[in-house]
């Protein structure tokens, strides 16, 4: 594939942001072994998958601990990797935009720039953890631009989560200044199975995959109940749990499950 570190000035957030962008091309064998160079270089227009990534994180995690280049060479579809700070890809009450900033901006920035479709049925969004739940509000509040999103063991339950997290000794989320507190977001459009139900008679529904590890004590019983709501609001949804915790050596096997189902 073709790598691509993308740093630009955002509008949105009003700073430099960087972006890891691979993009499908022939092998290097098949590329030496190609006739001229208009067989090698042809103008195309790839399907994409935003991929986000969780909290403490940032853009680099998927490529350095799973093996999305292979997965995505094999799929021929473009992956779009970007930073989300701990923000939960919200437009937050006190910080940055990161909803408008990857819903809006980042799209604009990549059809003008990249070889990249911004059809619907071109265009698939998931994340793990905290990107597991951004990618699927995003998903559920843009129906019109999602063909599919995958929710990987997201942390979607927030009144509960940051109970949990605390208890843990893990007090890093500020859903503070983020949400203005856990308890704001239930029943409003930062909630995801509030937006399952506010699109039940909705024509056009983005399909749906649900991972989560049986060892993700934290994360299971909260994506199960996602996977209900789906199902119960008339979406096409799938749940997959498995072995495996709150990894990337379970969500390496998630990606590559859900790309594999996306090419077929």
């Amino acid at each position: 594939m073709i790598y691509n570190r993308v740093n630009f000035f955002s509008k949105v957030l009003c700073q430099h942001v960087d972006v890891d962008i691979l993009l499908p091309s022939m092998s290097d064998n098949e590329t030496y072994l190609a006739n001229n160079l208009d067989s090698v270089y042809q103008k195309k227009e790839y399907p994409v998958l935003y991929l986000l990534h969780g909290a403490l994180d940032d853009h680099t995690m998927w490529l350095r601990y799973s093996r999305i280049e292979e997965y995505a060479q094999k799929a021929n579809i473009a992956v779009v990797m970007p930073s989300g700070q701990n923000g939960f890809y919200t437009d937050a009450k006190m910080g940055l935009n990161y909803f408008t900033f990857i819903t809006e901006e980042l799209p604009r920035m990549l059809k003008t720039y990249f070889p990249i479709s911004n059809k619907r049925e071109d265009t698939y969004i998931t994340g793990p953890s905290m990107g597991g739940y951004g990618a699927s509000k995003i998903a559920l509040r843009c129906i019109d631009r999602f063909k599919a999103f995958a929710d990987l063991s997201g942390a979607l339950d927030h009144p509960k989560l940051e109970k949990a997290m605390c208890a843990m000794g893990f007090d890093f989320f500020r859903y503070d200044l983020v949400f203005g507190g856990s308890d704001k977001t239930p029943g409003t459009l930062d909630d995801v199975y509030y937006l399952a139900n506010y699109h039940k008679d909705s024509p056009l529904k983005p399909e749906a995959y649900v991972y989560c590890g049986l060892d993700d004590s934290a994360n299971l019983e909260m994506n199960k109940r996602f996977y209900d709501e789906l199902v119960n609001n008339n979406f096409i949804a799938h749940f997959t749990d498995g072995e495996g915790g709150h990894d990337f050596a379970y969500w390496d096997n998630c990606i590559k499950d859900f790309l594999e189902k996306i090419s077929h």
